[in-house]
């Protein structure tokens, strides 16, 4: 009898220094290779930070129905809105290029630096072309304004100041 509870405290002991082992070896640190690097990434909302919509109110505010709805369908085209990511990752600092492209505008090989802990990431690079789309306006500038991420390989959302407002780009793989 006495060695059946021996036996059982043995084996309870062992599980909780597994769990502990397993748990302090847990980290909110992002695998940010496994994330950005050689992925592309379609647009698919932009909104307040806690709007819920996918397009934040206001975004179109004095165009046309027709005008919207080219930009719409300028939005669901193949190519567009999308990023492109190359990284490298040297002694825990990620950092690369980006590929932007919008409609008629796009930043090439854009300065890519992230860090997995702080899931703070910055595009720095200089805009070719010019948009006449407001959505394509607002993409590029916030590319460009871009300062934390959240994501997973699936999806990511990126947070952007626009004036004193906090605003997202949500994406998907592809």
């Amino acid at each position: 009898m006495k060695e059946k509870i021996k036996i059982k405290t043995i084996v309870c002991c062992l599980m909780m220094t597994s769990m502990l082992l397993g748990l302090g070896a847990c980290n909110n640190e992002d695998d940010v290779m496994e994330i950005f690097n050689n992925k592309t990434w379609k647009l698919v909302r932009i909104a307040t930070e806690k709007g819920k919509e996918q397009f934040y109110q206001g975004l179109w505010s004095n165009e046309s129905k027709e005008e919207i709805d080219r930009e719409l369908n300028t939005f669901g085209a193949e190519g567009n809105y999308t990023l492109n990511f190359n990284c490298a990752e040297v002694n825990g600092e990620v950092t690369g290029t980006v590929n932007v492209h919008a409609v008629n505008s796009s930043i090439n090989d854009a300065v890519l630096k992230i860090d997995g802990k702080e899931h703070t990431i910055s595009i720095k690079g200089k805009v070719i072309g010019t948009e006449s789309d407001k959505l394509a306006k607002v993409f590029i500038n916030g590319i460009q304004n871009v300062f934390k991420y959240e994501g997973d390989i699936h999806n990511i959302t990126l947070y952007f100041k626009d004036g004193n407002t906090t605003k997202v780009m949500g994406f998907t793989a592809r």
